[in-house]
């Protein structure tokens, strides 16, 4: 089983000024973000009129409440919108079946033996939580899992420390779904930074969390490299799993991501690529925080790029995102 449980949390005396520590949390969130800011990049960020993709970034987890932004940390929720677009297209598009759904992973103990020998188990309503499972090679140790599970059901960082609104409005929920891929570790990642139906920037990462992480950035073509100054990227000439998109799923992809897009003046959509397909996984509403180090011009460009939204402009489709969090959706086996 590999678990990966959330970022390590800092040791006395340590803990006392880390942003992850007992009192960082108190303070008021502009201070919060303004610190975060300054520790990530060694200068002060405008967040009043922001200039800058991760400016941009703070000015959203600072003032963007709105129904449209609540679901998008929902995994559930955003599974559902993205099936929605998938039918109504005929997309060719898929997703990791969903096993089970609940609250206590004492629940999902009891069904074990309908479970494939390969699965995740992941919150709903977090990031960097997951446990990767493969009972034909290692048995399930249901204990270290039962008391994962726990943990994960309680308030974390996203909201307390990072002030991540939209992980609020999540359904505090524990999720069982298919093992996408057949090794150790998870195929390459291929994600999409968009707006308003256009796709700004594409990226694939291999390796996540290990010291042979590398990443690759594409144009909204998905075939042209481009440079975004990441410290991991690679040379345009390392082919990557975008690479090897066939002419078809390449156009799908294309076709679902601007479609899946056009409400949003900035949203991530995040996914797989394994044996020829793309498994969507999840939306991202706050890359890295804003915290993560690109290239000085690809924040310009990436900040010039993203039309803040007027947040007093009422939205038609708002009942329509907020019943994408009603009700606790069930899984396979537990219909």
């Amino acid at each position: 089983m590999i678990l990966l449980n959330g970022p390590t949390k800092p040791r006395l005396p340590l803990s006392l000024i880390h942003p992850l520590g007992p009192i960082f949390r108190h303070l008021p969130l502009s201070l919060r973000r303004h610190l975060l800011y300054l520790r990530a990049h060694q200068r002060w960020g405008n967040f009043r009129k922001p200039r800058l993709w991760n400016e941009k970034i703070q000015w959203r987890i600072l003032n963007d409440r709105r129904a449209l932004l609540a679901f998008t940390c929902d995994k559930l929720a955003t599974r559902q919108y993205i099936a929605s677009l998938a039918a109504a297209t005929n997309s060719q598009i898929a997703a990791p079946e969903i096993y089970w759904v609940g609250r206590d992973i004492r629940e999902l103990k009891q069904i074990a033996g309908s479970l494939p020998p390969r699965w995740v188990l992941k919150p709903n309503h977090s990031s960097g939580r997951t446990a990767l499972l493969d009972s034909s090679a290692t048995p399930v140790d249901w204990t270290r899992l039962i008391a994962a599970g726990r943990e994960w059901m309680r308030r974390d960082e996203e909201i307390d420390v990072f002030g991540h609104w939209a992980y609020t409005r999540a359904r505090p929920l524990l999720v069982a779904q298919q093992r996408i891929g057949d090794g150790e570790g998870s195929p390459p990642d291929i994600r999409l930074l968009c707006s308003k139906g256009r796709i700004l920037l594409a990226f694939v990462t291999s390796d996540y969390q290990t010291d042979h992480y590398k990443i690759s950035f594409y144009g909204e073509d998905l075939a042209s490299r481009i440079r975004w100054g990441h410290p991991y990227e690679t040379s345009n000439e390392t082919r990557s799993a975008v690479d090897e998109l066939s002419p078809e799923t390449r156009a799908a992809i294309i076709a679902l991501a601007k479609e899946a897009s056009m409400p949003f003046d900035s949203i991530r959509i995040d996914g797989l690529f394994f044996n020829g397909r793309f498994h969507f996984l999840e939306f991202t509403s706050y890359p890295t925080s804003g915290l993560g180090k690109i290239g000085h011009q690809s924040n310009i460009q990436g900040g010039a790029d993203w039309q803040l939204p007027d947040l007093s402009t009422p939205d038609p489709r708002e009942a329509e995102w907020r019943v994408l969090l009603e009700g606790v959706p069930k899984g396979t086996l537990q219909r």
